[in-house]
């Protein structure tokens, strides 16, 4: 959902396609000799079941510019402020129209995108795709709304999986990363009806796409997957965005999945630093279409919920009572991140101005 024009709109356009589904046997190369790929789709795995598989949606890595906006502007706009007070103080023609359009000015630079911000924690409005790959309908289900139509609901897509023409397109504004693109054509004029933009800069493409394959095309026991990294995590139903932020931290291994206080010193440190953009990613787990409640997707499910034959470790009741928003360890630790992180702000701005 982007608003970019160099994406392909006919099949012939493909920037380097590999192998599309059920054409070749799957590379299981792949899946032996890149371990640390394989452990990373695992950490990334939100649901996977005999019925469908999903992946945390890929973050906007790029969003942390715009919070690095909010911070430099309110920067400049507190030393703007600060030098017309002390100005005003010397000489009273201080506040003249110059100095107060530009207070207004900075007001705006430095508001608009924390207004932006705290909207988006209060609202939790959608703005990123989540894919259901459907293995024994052999479909993939996702909702979609073109980013600038914001207005517009989104709208339920299905589209069969054999259908679908897999695309390394190489990012222009990025060259060192080559994401997975999947195409979907009219088989007559080729025109592409469906792209699916999986976009995940932090794995090899090749590599994700034959765990896809090897989920949709394979049994159950040739998926490597390791039931100590793939954990569920009921992001998109939880009312705790703290919880959620806490993800990508439990995901590394800096905090312990038990959500038993280990750990939390080690965050404390790093998040003072970055937790506004920390809050936006748990914010972007949190805010997810779900797909798979729509009920033309119910009416392809067909599993009862018993026997998982993929190892995935379900939350414990701790982590359970911490995505209800009733766990005090997480939210005491994100309320003192939050402070520590608006005193390392106010410090950064004395000293500015000193």
């Amino acid at each position: 959902m982007q608003l970019r024009n160099d994406f392909a709109t006919h099949i012939s356009e493909l920037n380097n396609p590999i192998e599309r589904p059920y054409t070749q046997l799957i590379d299981k190369t792949l899946l032996k000799d890149h371990e640390s790929d394989i452990d990373y789709l695992n950490r990334e795995i939100h649901n996977i079941n005999p019925d469908y598989l999903t992946f945390f949606p890929a973050y906007f890595w790029y969003f942390y510019f715009i919070i690095a906006w909010v911070y430099v502007s309110a920067l400049f706009l507190s030393n703007f402020i600060y030098d017309d007070i002390t100005y005003v103080y010397v000489r009273p023609e201080g506040w003249g129209l110059i100095n107060i359009v530009g207070t207004i000015l900075y007001l705006l630079a430095a508001g608009i995108p924390l207004l932006l911000l705290l909207y988006q924690f209060i609202t939790k409005k959608p703005f990123r795709t989540q894919y259901y790959f459907l293995k024994q309908q052999q479909k993939i289900a996702y909702y979609y709304r073109p980013l600038w139509k914001i207005r517009q609901p989104y709208e339920l897509k299905i589209v069969d999986y054999k259908d679908v023409h897999p695309d390394l397109h190489q990012d222009k504004g990025n060259r060192a990363y080559t994401p997975l693109n999947l195409y979907v054509a009219n088989p007559e004029t080729g025109d592409i009806t469906h792209h699916l933009k999986l976009e995940d800069y932090n794995v090899n493409p090749r590599v994700q796409w034959a765990f896809i394959r090897t989920y949709m095309e394979s049994p159950s026991e040739a998926l490597p997957i390791d039931h100590e990294e793939c954990r569920a995590y009921p992001t998109d139903t939880s009312g705790s965005l703290f919880a959620c932020s806490d993800i990508l931290y439990r995901k590394h291994g800096v905090l312990s999945n038990e959500h038993d206080g280990a750990g939390s010193t080690v965050m404390l440190l790093m998040s003072s630093l970055y937790v506004l953009g920390h809050l936006f990613q748990g914010s972007h787990y949190q805010c997810v279409k779900r797909a798979i409640l729509h009920p033309d997707v119910q009416k392809l499910l067909t599993w009862d919920g018993q026997d998982n034959s993929y190892p995935i470790q379900l939350i414990t009741d701790e982590a359970r009572l911490a995505f209800e928003g009733s766990n005090w360890e997480v939210n005491v630790r994100w309320v003192c991140i939050i402070l520590i992180n608006v005193g390392l702000f106010v410090w950064a701005v004395v000293a500015y101005n000193s």
